[in-house]
């Protein structure tokens, strides 16, 4: 999307995850395009005050939000607080998520799959139930949750679970799409492929010319990529579309 037009001029919205990779290049696109923007962080302080600089430059409102989202208070005040700041709130992207335990499945515990969930699934779920109240106040809203291409394939032989898990957050944005139809709230996903953050910042070379070689467009994705779908998602060009699922992966 262009930078030179302001289609989100005026319109607050909160990223989860914005201190580096696709969180960050997204609040900066929003940024760009006019929109008020959250900041949200965990304990990537000095990324996230980078991100929130990089928009104040640009010459929009940014402000940092810090919550762990693996405690449920924490999701509830950081919405709070959102909404408290910004006076409303117009759109959330659900961003943060991640996988802290790589493990192969024989050896999961039961402790793994509930620390993947309570970040993929019942973090943004939370998040979503307290927005979709307010936004069905104010008549409307928009609602965007990062997938993985993981999905598609089940995972890898370690991320079985985050898998999973990212496919109950796909499940959850098809019901939430259908309940917050009647309000105008428009719920959908992305399913980014093999993107360059700092989420796979331990592979090895070899691992990653291996993935980029199953690739039909023959790189790796940027954070931009991923951000431009969003930016797309949250625009008035968007205004019809929910209960999508979509892929942002380079044919993979």
């Amino acid at each position: 999307m262009s930078g030179d037009v302001m289609p989100l001029a005026g319109q607050r919205i909160l990223v989860t995850g914005a201190s580096s990779g696709i969180g960050a290049a997204t609040a900066c696109l929003l940024g760009k395009l006019g929109a008020i923007v959250g900041v949200h962080y965990n304990k990537n302080y000095e990324g996230a005050k980078a991100t929130c600089t990089k928009i104040k430059d640009m010459g929009a409102r940014a402000e940092l939000f810090q919550a762990d989202l693996i405690n449920p208070d924490g999701r509830w005040l950081l919405i709070h607080g959102v909404i408290k700041t910004f006076g409303g709130l117009n759109a959330l992207v659900n961003n943060a998520g991640g996988l802290s335990s790589p493990r192969e499945f024989n050896t999961l515990s039961h402790q793994d799959w509930i620390e993947v969930f309570e970040l993929n699934v019942f973090a943004p779920a939370h998040l979503c139930q307290y927005v979709f109240a307010y936004m069905k106040k104010q008549k409307g809203g928009r609602i965007v949750n990062i997938s993985s291409i993981g999905v598609k394939y089940g995972g890898s032989p370690t991320s079985l679970h985050y898998a999973a898990a990212k496919s109950a957050l796909e499940t959850m944005t098809l019901g939430l799409a259908k309940a917050g139809a009647r309000h105008n709230i428009l719920v959908n996903a992305i399913r980014p492929g093999f993107i360059m953050t700092p989420m796979n910042q331990d592979m090895t070379r070899e691992e990653c010319d291996k993935r980029v070689a199953m690739i039909p467009l023959h790189r790796s994705g940027k954070p931009e990529d991923i951000a431009e779908m969003i930016a797309y998602l949250l625009s008035p060009a968007a205004s019809f579309i929910t209960g999508q699922i979509f892929t942002v992966s380079g044919g993979d």
